[in-house]
């Protein structure tokens, strides 16, 4: 994204999102993917606060509405409930969809789900446009981005909630404004989100210097457990389910951000056993001439250039022979 370019550039369907937004008489859902991270929630809370404070009918609903991950849930405000499923009457509604690249990250039978009309606003590049109306941008940093420009264009109100929720959304897909799909747009949004009285600081010590003990022992587990391929440019480790039993825990929110980290490697891999014995793989790399996101499609997954992930029923010591192959012929 160029320094003075927001993510609502060049898109078709601007002009009737906006309208939808600020119609006073349009009733909404607002729903992200399953398994949410900061961008998922935040993206969500933010869009569906700010309706809510222009006065909108606003319903959230979420696949994973009673398992939000502890270091986001202090997002969801006293009285916000997250339905795990759509809300009987959604044929009358608007199902606002945020940061999912696919229809198959919500509810089974696919959009709309019932839902009156769907509209799908996201950043990932291999989102599938499964919506009636689209605003994707690839270039933006997150979803929370998108949302916070659609927001403005619409003229919905911002107060404190409603950017502390986008500004979650804003760092973690940034990597705290570490990772190479930060631009000056971000940081402009960020000063705006700040200016309107969001304790930057607080919300950064809960994110990052709050770590469950839990996610330390799995993150030792996996250390453990790593190899090194490629001539050390590739860290690959797996989590089975007795490691989860034995250390009473199953975050691993971050691990493979702490492999990819260290010294010479450039990408690294972590496979998650889950309970039917499949395995979920994390990928992220730093290089900018691979694309991990390819590699996660041919798996059925997807994400970005630098951070995405698949399930597989193939095995760890396939997998990594399988990922090492795909990160060659990139190459």
């Amino acid at each position: 994204m160029s320094g003075g370019a927001t993510a609502l550039e060049g898109q078709v369907d601007l002009e009737a999102v906006r309208d939808a937004l600020k119609d006073p008489t349009v009733r909404w859902a607002v729903t992200s993917h399953e398994n949410p991270d900061g961008d998922a929630l935040g993206s969500l809370l933010g869009a569906a606060r700010a309706l809510s404070a222009a006065g909108r009918d606003v319903v959230l609903a979420h696949p994973n509405g009673h398992g939000v991950p502890d270091d986001i849930a202090f997002l969801i405000d006293e009285g916000e409930t997250l339905l795990e499923r759509l809300p009987e009457d959604v044929g009358e509604r608007t199902l606002l969809t945020l940061d999912c690249a696919s229809e198959t990250r919500l509810w089974d039978g696919g959009a709309p789900w019932g839902a009156g009309r769907v509209i799908n606003v996201d950043h990932h590049h291999d989102n599938s446009l499964f919506g009636h109306l689209n605003i994707v941008a690839p270039t933006a940093s997150s979803a929370a981005e998108v949302a916070y420009d659609l927001i403005k264009e619409a003229g919905l109100p911002v107060d404190r909630k409603c950017a502390e929720a986008l500004y979650v959304g804003l760092i973690t897909d940034t990597g705290n404004f570490t990772y190479s799909n930060t631009s000056p747009h971000s940081h402009r949004t960020a000063a705006e989100l700040i200016g309107l009285g969001i304790d930057h600081a607080e919300i950064a010590r809960r994110l990052y210097e709050q770590q469950p003990a839990g996610r330390i022992r799995l993150l030792g587990r996996a250390i453990e457990r790593s190899q090194i391929l490629m001539d050390g440019l590739l860290m690959v480790s797996d989590l089975r389910q007795e490691d989860f039993r034995e250390l009473e825990a199953t975050d691993t929110e971050t691990v493979v951000e702490v492999l990819r980290s260290v010294e010479g490697v450039e990408a690294a891999a972590l496979l998650r056993e889950l309970d039917d014995g499949r395995f979920r793989a994390s990928l992220r790399t730093s290089r900018p001439d691979v694309d991990v996101s390819i590699v996660a499609r041919k798996e059925g997954g997807g994400g970005h250039r630098a951070a995405a992930g698949f399930t597989s029923d193939r095995q760890p010591a396939e997998l990594y022979e399988w990922i090492v192959d795909e990160l060659r012929a990139q190459s």
